[in-house]
């Protein structure tokens, strides 16, 4: 028997007192007729409470990952590792967020939404934790990146999917705005924790953030009363293919720049016909979520209950509305990658800088996604995101340009600026694109696919723009050392072998001195390093820029006519 889509049936039956309570002062604030002003008042309270806790919630997991890139070079000194290290820590991060953000839709919908938030923030607070006293780089990335991972999986979608919970129509629209708001205060808050860093080291910043996490955990009383569904199917089959399929397609994605793209480098552990395994166990990925589809159509016509419902797969605008939240994601993904190595590498700038430069983005990001649905509420949705992937479009254009200087330009803020503007135009929109176009209890369960298409974005930014950096690299430097005539046979032969990185004049010279390259050679090397490293930088923003203006095509979604209408 499939399952309801009226989920105010399913409180009255199923709900405790308390609960039902709740839902109707929830439902007042909405818009539902409550003759007591004392309950109006009560409405607006407990709204405006749940709203809050869900914008902090929302505001710590995006400034977690802030502070993680801003510690990025101090990560480096304390575990003597490298920027593919700390790459690799943040895909951790990405491929265990967004591996489970689907299952989570779900999830919160069985269990109910204030459980899965409660069992995240624990998670993230524990991974805190463990990131705090970590000991080597590998027990971070493998406990404490895991955990916060897994954590944000259950967080994002909780938060995403009360929404539609608590409010409806232009409410549920300005609500979106203020969560998007929260996410983009988050470049901001960044400039205390790089102090921090600066300071007292990532330690006492990983310590903080775990004390802010569970101060998160209590204030969830605040939030509605954990309301499961009646029934009591899980589909188990989608479960398995959605999270082996997103893990796959995300981690051979993020392994290219280690193992190489079709001819496998040295760090590669296995080949495959003498290939490069990583773009093989991306396919593989890929290949099971294109099974998901007819299974979970299936699951949805027999069981009455889908990870992945028919109204997600069928409905343009749901698909275009994914596209919008990925994007902005995406270009995080990938400016926080070249460009914080940029600024920390090459600029030779410290945490509290680099932070400082998430006002620039900050500040329009914040305020355009969280006013514009409030001001201006008739503004054609689709025009603001088209407007929104030009401006990122050209942000990332510009920042190709500004990489390529030795130091900070004004090419490279105003690439920053535009950026923000954009990211800021597009998130005002984007999360109700996708809400508004499916039916309540759809509009709920959308917050597993939105959590899952913002971790996507996020860890293909990353993953891909970091292979592209990562190759341009080391073609370039390969070229270089080759075209090296002066070199003697045995050094030459050795820096064949190098896998090279984005890194420091300092680093490349340090590793060149223990490769024995005599003075003359490595100033020429060091030259061709910076070279390279431009070229190198302006191409991975430069693909960003394409990206983005493929992106304008999704923007013009047909409707159907069998379409389900938006629920307001």
């Amino acid at each position: 028997m499939p399952i309801s889509y009226d989920m105010g049936g399913v409180f009255m039956r199923k709900a405790s007192l308390s609960a039902v309570r709740w839902w109707l002062i929830v439902k007042a604030a909405s818009g539902s007729e409550v003759k007591s002003d004392t309950s109006r008042s009560s409405a607006r309270a407990a709204a405006f409470m749940s709203l809050a806790v869900l914008a902090l919630a929302q505001l710590g997991v995006s400034a977690e990952n802030g502070a993680f890139s801003v510690a990025m070079s101090e990560m480096m000194r304390v575990f003597s590792c490298s920027v593919s290290d700390v790459q690799l820590a943040s895909t951790v991060y990405s491929l265990m967020a967004g591996t489970f953000m689907l299952a989570s839709g779900l999830l919160g919908i069985m269990i109910g939404w204030r459980r899965l938030f409660v069992a995240g923030v624990i998670l993230i607070t524990g991974g805190e934790v463990v990131a705090a006293v970590a000991p080597t780089i590998d027990v971070l990335i493998w406990g404490g990146r895991m955990l916060v991972g897994v954590g944000a999986s259950l967080v994002i979608p909780s938060v995403l999917g009360m929404v539609p919970l608590l409010f409806e129509g232009a409410q549920r629209k300005q609500a979106y705005g203020v969560i998007a708001g929260s996410a983009a205060l988050a470049t901001i808050v960044p400039i205390p924790l790089g102090m921090l860093i600066d300071n007292f080291g990532f330690r006492v910043t990983f310590g903080i953030l775990a004390g802010y996490f569970l101060i998160l955990a209590v204030a969830s009383r605040a939030l509605p009363p954990s309301c499961p569904h009646e029934s009591k199917t899980f589909d188990i089959p989608g479960i398995i293919l959605a999270s082996l399929g997103l893990f796959a397609v995300m981690f051979g994605l993020s392994r290219v720049s280690a193992w190489g793209v079709t001819e496998p480098l040295p760090t590669a552990p296995f080949t495959i016909a003498g290939l490069s395994p990583a773009l093989f166990i991306a396919g593989a990925g890929l290949v099971l979520l294109v099974v998901l589809v007819p299974v979970e159509a299936w699951m949805e016509q027999r069981r009455g209950v889908a990870l992945l419902p028919s109204c997600f797969v069928r409905n343009a605008q749901v698909r275009s509305g994914l596209v919008a939240i990925a994007l902005p994601f995406f270009y995080m993904g990938a400016q926080g990658l070249v460009a914080t190595s940029f600024y920390q590498l090459v600029a030779g700038f410290d945490g509290t800088k680099t932070a400082l430069l998430g006002i620039i983005s900050g500040v329009p990001m914040l305020l355009l996604a969280t006013f514009l649905p409030r001001k201006f509420p008739h503004l054609n949705p689709w025009a603001v995101v088209r407007c929104g992937y030009i401006s990122i479009a050209a942000s990332a254009l510009l920042t190709a340009f500004g990489v390529r200087e030795s130091s900070l330009s004004l090419v490279i803020l105003a690439g920053t600026l535009l950026g923000g503007i954009g990211v800021g135009l597009v998130n005002s929109q984007a999360n109700n694109l996708v809400a508004s176009a499916v039916p309540a209890r759809a509009a709920q369960q959308s917050g597993g696919i939105q959590g899952a298409a913002r971790n996507l974005g996020l860890a293909l930014g990353a993953a891909a723009m970091g292979s592209v950096l990562l190759i341009a690299v080391n073609t370039g430097l390969d070229a270089r050392v080759n075209s090296l005539t002066t070199l003697p046979e045995s050094v030459q032969s050795a820096l064949e072998d190098v896998v090279y990185t984005y890194e420091s004049d300092a680093m490349f010279a340090r590793s060149l001195e223990a490769l024995g390259v005599d003075d003359a050679d490595a100033e020429q090397l060091m030259e061709d390093n910076r070279e390279v490293r431009a070229n190198a930088g302006a191409m991975a923003m430069g693909t960003v820029a394409a990206v983005s203006a493929l992106a304008l095509f999704t923007t013009f979604p047909r409707r159907k006519q069998e379409e389900l209408q938006p629920t307001q």
